[in-house]
């Protein structure tokens, strides 16, 4: 199956999260802890992780301070995007079949 053009990302560091709204209709949710570990790079090897289920529904915040809250999202070519974390790390790009892969439309 061919990975549908992102339409809309939106990060929200209050309910630490990425949305991406995919062309064809489906939105993926991903909890901003779980999309840095799975950071595809050679040093984190974050790609052993084959999922990333959305937040429950109806899942507020913890009341924890938020983790990430000075994110810089960048294209990374047509491919997908380069995400900067709050500690600096920006060596992973998060390739668009990659996070298709990570929450399909059955999550």
């Amino acid at each position: 199956m061919n990975t549908p053009e992102p339409s809309r990302l939106q990060v929200d560091t209050k309910a630490q999260t990425l949305t991406v709204d995919w062309a064809d209709g489906h939105t993926s949710v991903f909890p901003l802890s779980r999309l840095r570990a799975a950071c595809p790079c050679a040093e984190c090897q974050g790609d052993a992780i084959d999922r990333i289920d959305p937040p429950a529904s109806g899942a507020g915040p913890s009341g924890a301070p938020p983790q990430w809250t000075d994110l810089e999202i960048e294209p990374a070519g047509s491919v997908g995007i380069r995400i900067t974390w709050d500690d600096g790390h920006n060596a992973g790009i998060f390739r668009w079949d990659r996070l298709w892969a990570l929450q399909p439309p059955s999550a």
